[in-house]
């Protein structure tokens, strides 16, 4: 069955263990439907963290059948949940926005922001 729906979503993490973070939240999206395109993981330096660890960050595009108030959730429930056992503020173990659904800009920030931008250029 063909996906209707299509999420651009960007995830990052600055924790020692980032690329495992990476990891884990991919195959919790790809649950959420089809891993259609995937960037590698690549390195930034923080954009709206302020003096941060770098952040290790890698772009997906989902096909999925699930609406997006049930993509949201379930991405924002997996983040906190990480976030609670990883106890590592102010780093951030795992971070997961939406930041396009079918085509519509839903966080223009990310969506200008270097980190993304990178990330869509080498998005296979």
């Amino acid at each position: 069955m063909l996906s209707p729906n299509r999420a651009i979503l960007c995830l990052g993490a600055n924790v020692p263990d980032a690329s495992e973070r990476l990891d884990a939240a991919a195959t919790m999206l790809g649950i959420c439907g089809t891993i259609l395109r995937s960037t590698p993981k690549y390195l930034t330096a923080p954009e709206y963290a302020g003096d941060s660890a770098p952040y290790l960050n890698r772009i997906i595009e989902l096909g999925t059948i699930l609406d997006i108030d049930t993509i949201r959730r379930r991405t924002k429930r997996y983040q906190t949940d990480v976030r609670a056992k990883a106890d590592c503020a102010p780093l951030v173990a795992v971070d997961i926005d939406i930041v396009l659904w079918n085509g519509e800009v839903l966080r223009p920030a990310d969506a200008a922001a270097n980190y993304f931008r990178r990330g869509m250029t080498m998005l296979k």
